[in-house]
Parts: structure tokens; C-alpha cells; sequence
């Protein structure tokens, strides 16, 4: 929400992306090309609602989970967002219940369970009226049935039935849309993207054949949202939403070739002299050292230490992260005392510079506690990882995946001091988080994936440790170089389980 939408080339390239879409549409071009005319923020909800090309490529956006096609449509997303906010605020009610038929694959349907949170990943619309709701689902008007005869049938027809109550779901965003609708008689209403709800109950009505899921607007909404929000503006504090996005793009999706022609078109565009000069060449080095290639990544992090020195000591956040970003690439290379060093050097400038609470201070304690285990002083590396793990679970408003990486090293370091026992519970530890806060083709899971597969292996356990390599490989191969040196070790173990077998 804090990138910026009013923006001519954010408008343009979203209208590129709908044109290439719709390249042999002419109906559709046609409403593009009024769109590009006539659109305001102020009537984003009436161009949502209009039957069309914005309604499809919206959701289908929100939908891919792709961040850089979510971007694209930065433009139209935050308008109709803020004017959901804006109309939801403005409507009186406290409660009540609303409807969403819809169709469903019997696999999909068993994923849901009484009990378990979801959340959408689009603007979820919905009727105060229950008739409109199973009018969508082909409720036929003679039988009042449903046309599946089968509840074990692949396609499934479903009625969603949401009690939202404001007192209790204080942050739920849900706008009557109704005024603004091409079609006011479906008394529609909109869920803000992201909006989570929890199934109370799951029951099949065998008169219609049809299944109701009862669902609220869940308390736990707020409590996550607001973690994240307190989060994202205590970084945006020192992060430029543009330069955050980047950082997204590769630290979060992991798409690094994206990512990188992100930043590389950054660079091309902003003026020489523009502030945020050294955040782009800071992020360029760390994703040159997540595909290894650290020569590249050293010049991006002296061009940006460079920069950023002559504007200290107001840009101290990023001179650390700079330095930091620097001693990590040494301690890759081998250079522990020089990685070391550098290291030390910004915790002593952190300390001097920022609050004992500050986020910052987690990560880098995670940055300086693996630097000492690459030096293999691992009662130094043990205290410090203890510190940012205390930090992460005490000072953090919310789990995030640093602390997965900071139990990862300590496995690491127990495995590197012979304890395997405990180094085995760690690793559990960091895939539990990781199987929380990362998507399932993270190249940190592949990480974890590979340790565990050596400690099973050490074990004895053949069958279990090839699970765990073949899982590490799965995506390793599809998410880091061919050449990259955790895909060649992966490949060198699943070669001398299968020899074993």
C-alpha cells in the first residue's frame, strides 16, 4: 500500500500488461482504451464491479501469488483498496451475515476443516442476499437442487455463509457495494484481499445437494495484520517502498532474475544523483551472493558503501547493512578475519545508533553468529544465535523467517560440535517455521531439507534421508543456478544414497 500508485508509468504498465492480454479482443481493447481515458481512483469500485477486462486480470493477479504480476497491477489494486477502506468505514453496521456461492473440486473441499483459518488471495465478493449467492452456484428454481445428484463427486457445489461481526473483527474491511454496482439487485459486498475467516461448520444439505460452510471474520485477522503493519512501518522508516518491493521480489518469492532486472532497471532510470542510489546497489550485492557470485556482489557493496558515506550520520541504517552485507561475503569466501572484523564493526555502530530494540539488530546478530560458526568458533557463534533468538521471540511483532535461519545455524552448529541430537531438533524447529512463513519451493527449506538428510543418513536411515534429499533437489533445481554450490552437494548425496540402496 505505500508504493506509489499515482504514477503514469505504473498506469501504463499495467494497461500494457491488460493489452497484451487481450491482444485479439476487440470488445475488451476498447474498454482498455476508456479506461485509459476516463479512469479516477475515486471509481475504482464501480470499474471492479463493471463487467470486463479489470474484474479478470485483477484476480487473476492476486491469485498467481507471482509478486511481479502483482506489481504490474499496483496501480488499479491500491485505488480499489483504499476505496474498500474508505466505504467500509463510512457503513454503520456492526453485524452481519452474508453469502458466496461457488464451486469447488472435491480436493479442494477436503482441505477445508472446522477449526482452520483462510484467508483470501483476492477481493472476495459476496451477496446479503442468499438467494443471489446460490443463484451463482445454478441452484435450478424448479427443484431448488443443486444439479449434483453425488457428494462424492469431483465438482461440488458450495454456500459459504459469513457472520462478520465488527466488534469483535475491529480491522475486517467489507464495503457494500451495492450503489456503485452495474447490477444494484445482487446487494454485493466486498472483502478486502487478505481478509481471513474461520469455519465454524461444514455440513451437507441434502434437500439442495449443495454443501454449507459456515464461516466468521476472525479475530486472529487483526492480531496477524497488525503485527505485519507495525513491522512493514518500522522498516519503511528506513526502506523506500520502491526499493522494499525489490526486496520482496528476490528475499521473499525468490525470484532472482526478476528481481535482479528490477533493481539493474532502477538503476537506469533514477537520476545519478537520486537518494536511493546505495539501496539499489545494497540489494544488487545481495542477491549477486545468493547466486554466488561474490566479485560481483563485493563491487555492488563497495559502489553503495561509497554513496552512502558521504551522507552519514543520518544514513547509518544503511551503512551497516552495507558493511554487514560486505562481512557476509567475506565469510563465503573464507576471509573469517576479515569478515569478522567488519562485522563487529557494525554491531558496535548499531549499538551506538539505534534503539536495543530495533529489528536490525536481530538480523545482523543472525549475520555475526553465522560468520563465527564459518570460522568454526562455535561457543561464539552458540551465544550470539541464542541472543537473536531470544530477540526474535521476545522483541519481534511477528514470526518471520530470520528466526528460522537463526534455529537453522544453531543446528548447524551442534552438527559441527558432534552433537547430532540436539542439531536434529533445531532443524526441526526452522522447518516448522519454514513451513509457515516461506512457500513451499523456498531455497532455505531445500537448506534445512539437506542437513536433515545428512543427519538421517549418519543414522542409518536411508529411506527417510533420501525423502529429505530428493525434497532439497526438487527445489534447488528449479531455484538456484546449475552451478550453485548447495545444488552440486545435494546432487553429490542423492548420488551416494542411491549407490547405497
Amino acid at each position: 500500500m505505500s508504493m506509489p500508485r499515482d504514477s503514469l508509468e505504473a498506469k501504463r504498465q499495467m494497461l500494457s500488461e491488460c493489452r497484451a492480454y487481450y491482444r485479439n479482443d476487440a470488445i475488451q481493447l476498447a474498454q482498455i482504451d476508456e479506461f485509459q481515458c476516463k479512469y479516477q481512483s475515486k471509481d475504482a469500485i464501480r470499474w471492479y464491479t463493471k463487467p470486463g477486462f479489470l474484474f479478470c486480470l485483477v484476480n487473476k493477479a492476486l491469485r498467481s501469488q507471482d509478486i511481479w504480476v502483482f506489481y504490474k497491477f499496483r496501480y488499479f489494486i491500491i485505488d480499489l483498496c483504499c476505496c474498500l477502506e474508505q466505504v467500509s468505514s463510512s457503513q454503520s453496521f456492526s453485524s452481519i451475515r452474508l453469502y458466496r456461492g461457488t464451486k469447488l473440486n472435491r480436493d479442494e473441499l477436503e482441505q477445508l476443516q472446522v477449526g482452520c483459518l483462510i484467508s483470501t488471495n483476492g477481493f472476495f465478493s459476496c451477496s446479503s442476499d442468499r438467494n443471489v449467492a446460490e443463484m451463482f452456484i445454478g441452484i435450478d428454481l424448479m427443484t431448488d437442487r443443486s444439479s449434483s445428484h453425488n457428494r462424492d463427486a469431483w465438482q461440488q457445489f458450495v454456500l459459504f455463509i459469513i457472520d462478520v461481526d465488527r466488534r469483535i473483527s475491529t480491522n475486517t474491511v467489507v464495503a457494500d457495494v451495492s450503489h456503485e454496482s452495474d447490477i444494484p439487485d445482487e446487494n454485493e459486498m466486498i472483502f478486502n484481499f487478505g481478509s481471513t475467516f474461520i469455519i465454524n461448520d461444514i455440513c451437507f444439505d441434502n434437500d439442495k445437494c449443495i454443501w454449507l460452510i459456515q464461516m466468521s471474520s476472525s479475530s486472529d485477522n487483526a492480531r496477524i495484520n497488525d503485527g505485519y503493519e507495525k513491522y512493514t512501518r518500522i522498516r519503511l522508516q528506513h526502506i523506500n517502498p520502491t526499493i522494499m518491493f525489490g526486496h520482496v521480489l528476490c528475499f521473499i518469492g525468490r525470484d532472482f532474475s526478476q528481481s535482479m532486472n528490477y533493481f539493474h532497471r532502477l538503476l537506469r532510470t533514477l537520476p545519478i544523483d537520486h537518494i536511493e542510489r546505495p539501496n539499489i546497489y545494497y540489494n544488487l550485492g545481495r542477491i549477486y551472493r545468493y547466486i554466488e557470485k561474490f566479485d560481483k556482489s563485493l563491487n555492488c557493496f563497495r559502489c553503495a558503501r561509497l554513496l552512502v558515506r558521504r551522507l552519514l550520520p543520518e544514513r547509518m541504517f544503511d551503512y551497516c547493512r552495507i558493511l554487514g552485507g560486505m562481512g557476509t561475503v567475506y565469510s563465503h569466501l573464507g576471509d573469517t578475519e576479515l569478515a569478522l572484523k567488519l562485522l563487529r564493526q557494525v554491531l558496535v555502530l548499531q549499538k551506538k545508533s539505534f534503539p536495543e530494540n530495533h529489528t536490525e539488530m536481530a538480523f545482523h546478530l543472525k549475520r555475526l553468529g553465522h560468520a563465527y560458526f564459518k570460522a568454526k568458533q562455535y561457543s561464539h557463534a552458540f551465544s550470539i544465535l541464542t541472543s537473536a533468538s531470544k530477540f526474535f521471540q521476545t522483541k519481534m511483532h511477528i514470526d518471520h523467517q530470520e528466526y528460522a535461519r537463526t534455529l537453522h545455524t544453531m543446528g548447524l552448529v551442534h552438527r559441527a560440535l558432534g552433537d547430532d541430537k540436539k542439531a536434529l531438533i533445531y532443524f526441526q524447529q526452522a522447518l516448522q517455521k519454514q513451513h509457515s512463513l516461506l512457500a513451499k519451493d523456498n531455497p532455505y527449506l531445500a537448506s534445512t531439507y539437506y542437513q536433515l538428510s545428512l543427519i538421517h543418513n549418519d543414522r542409518s536411515e536411508s529411506e527417510i534421508a533420501l525423502d529429505y534429499v530428493k525434497k532439497s533437489l526438487s527445489i534447488q533445481l528449479i531455484k538456484l543456478p546449475h552451478n550453485h554450490s548447495e545444488l552440486k552437494l545435494s546432487r553429490e548425496l542423492l548420488q551416494r544414497l542411491q549407490q547405497s540402496q
